[in-house]
Protein backbone atom coordinates (compact mmCIF):
# COMPACT_ATOMS: atom_id res chain seq x y z
CA UNK A 1 0.00 0.00 0.00
CA UNK A 2 1.54 3.35 -0.71
CA UNK A 3 -0.81 5.51 0.80
CA UNK A 4 0.54 7.52 3.38
CA UNK A 5 3.94 9.99 3.10
CA UNK A 6 6.41 6.97 3.76
CA UNK A 7 5.36 5.01 1.47
CA UNK A 8 5.21 7.23 -0.84
CA UNK A 9 8.68 7.87 0.12
CA UNK A 10 9.90 4.51 -0.11
CA UNK A 11 8.37 3.50 -3.23
CA UNK A 12 9.95 6.86 -4.89
CA UNK A 13 13.55 6.06 -3.55
CA UNK A 14 12.69 2.53 -5.05
CA UNK A 15 11.73 3.86 -8.63
CA UNK A 16 14.82 6.25 -7.97
CA UNK A 17 17.28 3.41 -7.38
CA UNK A 18 15.44 1.08 -10.32
CA UNK A 19 16.06 4.34 -12.74
CA UNK A 20 19.99 4.92 -12.29
CA UNK A 21 20.09 0.50 -12.60
CA UNK A 22 17.42 0.44 -15.79
CA UNK A 23 19.67 2.03 -18.31
CA UNK A 24 22.74 -0.24 -17.96
CA UNK A 25 21.13 -3.76 -17.98
CA UNK A 26 18.44 -2.26 -20.85
CA UNK A 27 21.03 -0.34 -23.20
CA UNK A 28 24.56 0.60 -22.02
CA UNK A 29 25.96 -2.93 -21.17
CA UNK A 30 24.92 -3.99 -24.93
CA UNK A 31 26.03 -0.72 -26.46
CA UNK A 32 22.27 0.52 -27.06
CA UNK A 33 22.47 4.30 -26.39
CA UNK A 34 19.45 4.79 -24.17
CA UNK A 35 17.92 7.63 -26.30
CA UNK A 36 16.98 4.25 -28.43
CA UNK A 37 15.10 2.51 -24.76
CA UNK A 38 14.46 5.68 -22.60
CA UNK A 39 14.71 3.19 -19.66
CA UNK A 40 15.00 6.29 -17.26
CA UNK A 41 11.79 7.37 -18.40
CA UNK A 42 9.24 4.82 -16.82
CA UNK A 43 10.74 4.99 -13.25
CA UNK A 44 9.71 8.87 -13.22
CA UNK A 45 6.19 8.51 -15.15
CA UNK A 46 5.94 5.33 -12.51
CA UNK A 47 6.99 7.73 -9.36
CA UNK A 48 4.25 10.84 -10.63
CA UNK A 49 1.37 7.83 -11.54
CA UNK A 50 1.78 6.40 -7.97
CA UNK A 51 3.01 8.72 -5.88
CA UNK A 52 1.76 12.34 -7.12
CA UNK A 53 3.49 15.35 -8.85
CA UNK A 54 5.51 16.38 -6.01
CA UNK A 55 7.56 12.85 -6.11
CA UNK A 56 7.24 12.35 -9.82
CA UNK A 57 8.48 16.12 -10.21
CA UNK A 58 11.74 15.46 -8.12
CA UNK A 59 12.17 11.75 -9.34
CA UNK A 60 12.67 13.35 -12.74
CA UNK A 61 15.42 15.12 -11.26
CA UNK A 62 17.10 12.97 -9.54
CA UNK A 63 17.39 10.29 -11.49
CA UNK A 64 19.26 11.96 -14.35
CA UNK A 65 21.36 13.80 -12.12
CA UNK A 66 22.79 10.66 -9.74
CA UNK A 67 23.24 8.84 -13.15
CA UNK A 68 25.04 11.70 -14.85
CA UNK A 69 27.42 12.05 -11.39
CA UNK A 70 27.62 8.26 -10.81
CA UNK A 71 28.08 7.00 -14.25
CA UNK A 72 28.76 9.51 -16.65
CA UNK A 73 25.10 8.87 -18.85
CA UNK A 74 23.90 11.62 -20.02
CA UNK A 75 26.35 13.67 -20.04
CA UNK A 76 26.88 16.73 -18.00
CA UNK A 77 26.63 18.76 -21.05
CA UNK A 78 24.04 19.95 -22.65
CA UNK A 79 21.87 16.27 -22.19
CA UNK A 80 21.65 16.78 -18.30
CA UNK A 81 19.61 19.89 -18.50
CA UNK A 82 18.13 18.72 -21.17
CA UNK A 83 16.88 15.67 -20.00
CA UNK A 84 16.78 16.76 -16.36
CA UNK A 85 13.70 19.36 -18.08
CA UNK A 86 11.97 16.85 -20.18
CA UNK A 87 11.75 13.97 -17.08
CA UNK A 88 11.03 16.78 -14.57
CA UNK A 89 8.18 17.27 -16.47
CA UNK A 90 7.24 13.74 -16.83
CA UNK A 91 6.67 12.97 -13.20
CA UNK A 92 5.13 15.93 -12.18
CA UNK A 93 2.52 16.16 -15.32
CA UNK A 94 1.84 12.77 -14.95
CA UNK A 95 0.87 13.03 -11.38
CA UNK A 96 -1.37 16.24 -11.45
CA UNK A 97 -3.17 15.00 -14.29
CA UNK A 98 -3.44 11.53 -12.59
CA UNK A 99 -4.25 12.61 -8.56
CA UNK A 100 -5.26 16.21 -9.18
CA UNK A 101 -7.64 16.28 -11.88
CA UNK A 102 -7.97 12.71 -11.92
CA UNK A 103 -7.63 12.26 -15.59
CA UNK A 104 -7.66 8.49 -16.79
CA UNK A 105 -4.53 6.75 -17.25
CA UNK A 106 -3.82 6.42 -20.72
CA UNK A 107 -4.30 10.61 -21.49
CA UNK A 108 -2.68 11.16 -18.35
CA UNK A 109 0.46 9.68 -19.69
CA UNK A 110 -0.04 10.90 -23.52
CA UNK A 111 -0.17 14.12 -22.54
CA UNK A 112 2.51 14.40 -19.91
CA UNK A 113 4.54 12.94 -22.69
CA UNK A 114 3.64 15.48 -25.04
CA UNK A 115 4.42 17.90 -22.42
CA UNK A 116 7.78 16.83 -21.69
CA UNK A 117 9.04 16.79 -25.07
CA UNK A 118 7.84 20.43 -25.96
CA UNK A 119 10.18 21.45 -22.14
CA UNK A 120 12.78 19.24 -24.01
CA UNK A 121 12.52 21.89 -27.15
CA UNK A 122 12.39 24.53 -25.26
CA UNK A 123 15.63 23.60 -22.81
CA UNK A 124 17.29 22.46 -26.20
CA UNK A 125 16.38 26.06 -27.83
CA UNK A 126 17.92 28.05 -25.32
CA UNK A 127 20.89 26.02 -25.08
CA UNK A 128 21.54 26.03 -28.65
CA UNK A 129 20.78 29.83 -28.67
CA UNK A 130 23.45 30.53 -25.57
CA UNK A 131 26.08 28.08 -27.49
CA UNK A 132 26.03 30.24 -31.19
CA UNK A 133 23.44 27.81 -32.94
CA UNK A 134 26.26 24.50 -32.37
CA UNK A 135 25.33 22.03 -29.58
CA UNK A 136 25.47 18.21 -29.97
CA UNK A 137 22.71 17.20 -28.88
CA UNK A 138 19.47 15.32 -30.81
CA UNK A 139 17.03 17.88 -32.09
CA UNK A 140 12.98 17.24 -30.57
CA UNK A 141 12.29 15.57 -34.30
CA UNK A 142 15.77 13.46 -33.77
CA UNK A 143 15.12 12.34 -30.54
CA UNK A 144 11.19 11.55 -31.00
CA UNK A 145 12.18 9.40 -33.96
CA UNK A 146 14.80 7.96 -32.18
CA UNK A 147 12.97 6.92 -29.74
CA UNK A 148 10.07 5.23 -30.81
CA UNK A 149 11.09 1.88 -29.69
CA UNK A 150 11.31 3.57 -25.98
CA UNK A 151 7.62 5.25 -26.54
CA UNK A 152 6.27 2.20 -27.20
CA UNK A 153 7.11 0.36 -24.44
CA UNK A 154 6.28 3.13 -22.35
CA UNK A 155 2.88 2.90 -23.45
CA UNK A 156 2.42 -0.51 -23.37
CA UNK A 157 4.30 -1.05 -20.07
CA UNK A 158 3.48 1.91 -17.73
CA UNK A 159 -0.10 1.58 -17.66
CA UNK A 160 -0.10 -2.11 -17.14
CA UNK A 161 2.44 -1.36 -13.90
CA UNK A 162 0.35 1.06 -12.62
CA UNK A 163 -3.03 -1.10 -13.28
CA UNK A 164 -1.04 -3.61 -11.06
CA UNK A 165 -0.45 -1.46 -8.11
CA UNK A 166 -3.88 -0.63 -8.01
CA UNK A 167 -5.17 -3.93 -8.25
CA UNK A 168 -3.51 -6.54 -6.21
CA UNK A 169 -2.07 -3.50 -4.32
CA UNK A 170 -5.01 -2.15 -3.95
CA UNK A 171 -2.87 1.34 -4.22
CA UNK A 172 -5.11 4.38 -3.93
CA UNK A 173 -4.21 7.90 -4.65
CA UNK A 174 -5.85 9.06 -1.92
CA UNK A 175 -7.77 12.31 -3.50
CA UNK A 176 -10.99 13.01 -3.03
CA UNK A 177 -13.37 13.67 -6.33
CA UNK A 178 -16.40 16.03 -7.11
CA UNK A 179 -17.56 12.40 -7.60
CA UNK A 180 -17.10 11.76 -3.97
CA UNK A 181 -18.48 14.62 -2.46
CA UNK A 182 -22.21 14.75 -4.75
CA UNK A 183 -22.14 10.70 -3.63
CA UNK A 184 -21.90 11.59 -0.13
CA UNK A 185 -24.48 14.68 -0.17
CA UNK A 186 -26.88 12.30 -2.34
CA UNK A 187 -26.89 9.56 0.69
CA UNK A 188 -27.07 12.76 3.19
CA UNK A 189 -29.90 13.93 1.14
CA UNK A 190 -31.99 10.45 1.65
CA UNK A 191 -31.76 9.90 -2.28
CA UNK A 192 -29.69 6.72 -2.47
CA UNK A 193 -27.87 4.46 0.41
CA UNK A 194 -25.29 3.41 -2.26
CA UNK A 195 -22.84 5.02 -4.82
CA UNK A 196 -20.07 3.06 -7.28
CA UNK A 197 -17.57 5.20 -8.49
CA UNK A 198 -15.03 4.28 -11.55
CA UNK A 199 -12.47 6.82 -12.82
CA UNK A 200 -14.73 9.71 -10.92
CA UNK A 201 -17.12 9.00 -12.33
CA UNK A 202 -20.55 7.75 -10.95
CA UNK A 203 -21.85 4.41 -12.77
CA UNK A 204 -24.49 2.88 -10.11
CA UNK A 205 -26.18 4.08 -7.58
CA UNK A 206 -28.91 2.07 -5.29
CA UNK A 207 -30.85 2.17 -2.60
CA UNK A 208 -32.43 -0.44 0.38
CA UNK A 209 -32.20 -1.66 3.53
CA UNK A 210 -29.09 -2.95 4.44
CA UNK A 211 -26.47 -4.79 2.32
CA UNK A 212 -29.50 -5.64 0.35
CA UNK A 213 -28.34 -3.33 -2.71
CA UNK A 214 -24.35 -4.51 -2.55
CA UNK A 215 -25.95 -8.02 -2.28
CA UNK A 216 -27.92 -7.72 -5.45
CA UNK A 217 -25.12 -5.79 -7.12
CA UNK A 218 -22.83 -8.28 -6.50
CA UNK A 219 -24.78 -11.46 -7.43
CA UNK A 220 -25.74 -9.67 -10.85
CA UNK A 221 -23.37 -7.13 -11.82
CA UNK A 222 -20.17 -7.93 -10.24
CA UNK A 223 -18.47 -6.21 -12.88
CA UNK A 224 -19.27 -3.40 -11.72
CA UNK A 225 -17.54 -3.44 -8.19
CA UNK A 226 -14.25 -4.57 -9.71
CA UNK A 227 -12.23 -1.86 -9.03
CA UNK A 228 -14.50 0.63 -7.80
CA UNK A 229 -14.59 3.17 -5.00
CA UNK A 230 -17.60 2.48 -2.75
CA UNK A 231 -19.53 5.61 -0.70
CA UNK A 232 -22.35 4.19 1.01
CA UNK A 233 -24.65 5.03 4.25
CA UNK A 234 -23.53 2.34 6.74
CA UNK A 235 -20.57 -0.21 5.98
CA UNK A 236 -20.41 -2.89 8.62
CA UNK A 237 -18.45 -6.15 8.33
CA UNK A 238 -21.59 -7.58 5.86
CA UNK A 239 -20.83 -5.28 3.78
CA UNK A 240 -16.45 -5.36 3.97
CA UNK A 241 -17.31 -9.22 3.17
CA UNK A 242 -18.89 -8.33 -0.58
CA UNK A 243 -16.40 -5.09 -0.97
CA UNK A 244 -13.68 -7.51 -0.44
CA UNK A 245 -15.54 -10.37 -3.34
CA UNK A 246 -16.48 -7.67 -5.32
CA UNK A 247 -12.67 -6.57 -5.89
CA UNK A 248 -13.87 -3.14 -4.21
CA UNK A 249 -10.59 -0.95 -4.71
CA UNK A 250 -11.93 1.75 -1.88
CA UNK A 251 -14.65 2.30 0.32
CA UNK A 252 -15.67 5.23 2.76
CA UNK A 253 -18.84 4.72 4.71
CA UNK A 254 -20.61 7.94 6.29
CA UNK A 255 -21.10 5.27 9.06
CA UNK A 256 -18.64 2.71 9.57
CA UNK A 257 -18.23 -0.70 12.03
CA UNK A 258 -14.84 -1.28 13.60
CA UNK A 259 -15.29 -4.24 12.70
CA UNK A 260 -15.25 -3.27 8.95
CA UNK A 261 -12.86 -1.04 9.11
CA UNK A 262 -10.74 -3.55 11.04
CA UNK A 263 -11.17 -6.29 8.79
CA UNK A 264 -10.67 -4.19 5.14
CA UNK A 265 -7.47 -2.44 6.73
CA UNK A 266 -6.26 -6.01 7.84
CA UNK A 267 -6.77 -7.12 3.33
CA UNK A 268 -5.07 -3.41 2.39
CA UNK A 269 -7.99 -2.08 1.70
CA UNK A 270 -8.64 1.66 2.24
CA UNK A 271 -10.98 2.31 4.37
CA UNK A 272 -11.91 5.39 5.26
CA UNK A 273 -15.54 6.98 6.92
CA UNK A 274 -17.44 10.11 8.40
CA UNK A 275 -18.53 8.63 11.87
CA UNK A 276 -16.99 4.98 13.46
CA UNK A 277 -19.28 3.14 15.90
CA UNK A 278 -18.23 -0.15 17.49
CA UNK A 279 -21.61 -2.35 16.07
CA UNK A 280 -24.34 -1.76 13.78
CA UNK A 281 -27.47 -1.83 15.48
CA UNK A 282 -30.86 -3.77 14.72
CA UNK A 283 -33.94 -2.58 13.20
CA UNK A 284 -35.63 -1.66 16.65
CA UNK A 285 -32.05 -0.91 18.10
CA UNK A 286 -31.74 -2.99 21.15
CA UNK A 287 -28.89 -5.33 19.86
CA UNK A 288 -26.24 -5.73 16.80
CA UNK A 289 -28.13 -6.47 12.85
CA UNK A 290 -28.50 -10.20 12.96
CA UNK A 291 -26.67 -10.29 8.91
CA UNK A 292 -23.60 -8.11 10.86
CA UNK A 293 -23.64 -10.36 13.74
CA UNK A 294 -23.35 -13.82 11.64
CA UNK A 295 -20.43 -12.65 10.11
CA UNK A 296 -18.33 -11.05 13.35
CA UNK A 297 -16.24 -13.90 13.80
CA UNK A 298 -16.03 -14.92 9.58
CA UNK A 299 -12.29 -14.26 8.10
CA UNK A 300 -13.21 -16.16 4.79
CA UNK A 301 -15.22 -13.91 2.37
CA UNK A 302 -16.66 -16.87 0.98
CA UNK A 303 -17.61 -18.47 3.93
CA UNK A 304 -19.12 -14.54 4.92
CA UNK A 305 -21.16 -14.65 2.02
CA UNK A 306 -23.08 -17.96 2.42
CA UNK A 307 -23.82 -17.33 5.90
CA UNK A 308 -25.31 -14.05 4.74
CA UNK A 309 -27.69 -15.43 2.32
CA UNK A 310 -29.09 -18.13 4.50
CA UNK A 311 -29.40 -15.58 7.39
CA UNK A 312 -30.95 -12.92 4.78
CA UNK A 313 -33.25 -16.08 3.41
CA UNK A 314 -34.25 -17.00 7.34
CA UNK A 315 -35.29 -13.20 8.76
CA UNK A 316 -37.12 -12.76 4.89
CA UNK A 317 -39.51 -16.02 6.09
CA UNK A 318 -39.27 -14.59 9.93
CA UNK A 319 -40.84 -11.75 8.29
Amino acid sequence: MFKNASHRVVLSGLLVAIGLLLPYFTAHAYGIPGTVFLPMHIPVFLIGLLCGPMYGALGGILIPFLSSILTGMPPFFPMLPIIMGELFTYGLVSGLLYHKFRMPLYPSLLISMLCGRVIYGLVFTVLLMANNGVLQALSVTGALIKGIPGIIIQLLLVPVIVSVAHRYFHFSTEIKTLSFEKAKQMIKDGKVSCVIIKNDKIIRTASGQGVSPLLLIYENEPEILQDSFVVDKIIGKAAAILFVLGGVREAYGLVMSTAARTYLKARGYQADYGELIDNIANRTGDGICPLENSVLDIDDPETGYHLLKQTLKRLRSAG
